[in-house]
């Protein structure tokens, strides 16, 4: 298929530049594995807030906002909506992985699409799973499986105190759950001010939520349907250890680019390479 551009990742970012530009008059071709629309709205800060509103509530009803997330955020992660209205602009969604495989090129299995004008890289990143002894294997869960689940667990293990950890640790515990915090910095939100850590830290003593900073997990037992890792025991695993991105898995050295890289240096018009944007 040749088209005028081709935008690998159709998350918020990518989304808005391939509508843009198909609204413009160009052949476009977009490129998902997954959800059109990203991370926000159906794993991220859209369900993620509706946690924390519905949390907030006089008596905080889990079912309750586990059907809304299901029903009226997510479309029981249905991405039609947002796929038709690209494809109402004149887009072409491709679905699946999308590798570059040369200058100007992209390959979905076994379709090979070429853009005429350039590539956008809008792939966004993935949540970042360590290395821990036992981990793999585990029904460990990402900010996906939280925010899929249908029932509220007993105790829950969060490691890692960065934003999505802290976020997501204050709102099961709102509803009830015994939440514990494992955070391999001295301090949680380690990105931010001191002041910031300081301050989640008292209100989530006031709220009963333990944090335990400057902890090293090297092993994960999974037993009974239990985790059990640095001394603290519970029925769920919330592994929220940061985000990555896989530039390899992208093909991104097809075009010069260095795919061992962190993230995808731009100058400032969002070039990465001749014929070649990113962003996000």
């Amino acid at each position: 298929m040749d088209v005028d551009v081709i935008v690998l990742g159709m998350g918020p970012g990518g989304e808005d530049v391939a509508g843009r530009l198909a609204e413009a008059g160009l052949q476009v071709a977009g490129v998902e594995a997954n959800l059109v629309g990203g991370e926000c709205p159906y794993w991220g800060c859209i369900p993620s807030k509706m946690m924390i509103h519905a949390a907030a509530a006089a008596k905080p009803d889990f079912p309750a906002v586990v059907r809304r997330i299901k029903d009226e955020a997510t479309d029981d992660w249905n991405d039609k909506v947002a796929a038709d209205r690209f494809t109402g602009k004149g887009g072409h969604l491709v679905r699946g992985h999308g590798r570059i495989t040369g200058p100007d090129e992209v390959t979905v299995g076994d379709q090979v699409l070429r853009a005429r004008k350039g590539i956008v890289i809008a792939t966004g990143s993935q949540p970042a799973v360590p290395p821990i002894e036992g981990l793999e294997g585990t029904p460990y869960w990402t900010n996906h499986q939280a925010m899929e689940n249908q029932d509220l667990p007993e105790s829950l293990i969060v490691l890692g105190g960065g934003a999505i950890g802290a976020e997501l640790a204050q709102a099961f515990a709102r509803f009830g759950t015994r939440v514990t915090v494992l955070e391999g910095s001295p301090r949680v939100l380690a990105m931010e001010e001191p002041e910031s850590g300081d301050l989640i830290c008292e209100v989530f003593a006031d709220e009963g939520i333990e944090v335990r900073s400057g902890v090293h997990v090297d092993r994960v037992e999974y037993a009974d349907g239990r985790f059990t890792l640095a001394g603290v025991s519970a029925e769920k695993l919330l592994v929220a250890t940061g985000r990555r991105v896989d530039l390899k898995a992208i093909g991104v050295g097809a075009v010069g680019l260095d795919e061992s890289a962190r993230s995808i240096p731009v100058d400032e018009r969002m070039r990465a390479a001749d014929g070649v944007w990113a962003l996000g």
